[in-house]
């Protein structure tokens, strides 16, 4: 029984916190400052679910920021993205 009446108001203040913190403000920073370079300014990269922050993570690296026909695919493939839900 004592048990219990210390565990409660531990529990309690446990399930009064919020369920999940920003979990990934690096990755959505990271994401952010590529997403303004390519001129997607307009996109809070804050807003958007983490598979798609993975997504661009991923795809916004090396030759993809790189100016001609790679920039071009690069900027179609980020839209795609961005329409993902």
């Amino acid at each position: 029984m004592l048990r219990a009446a210390t565990l409660a108001p531990a529990l309690a203040g446990a399930l009064a916190a919020p369920a999940m913190a920003d979990p990934h403000p690096q990755l959505a920073a990271s994401v952010q400052q590529r997403l303004d370079v390519l001129g997607f300014r307009h996109v809070d990269a804050r807003t958007l679910s983490l598979s798609q922050l993975a997504a661009l993570q991923l795809q916004l690296q090396g030759r993809a920021m790189a100016f001609g026909i790679h920039r071009f695919d690069t900027e179609q493939r980020v839209k795609a993205i961005l329409r993902r839900n």
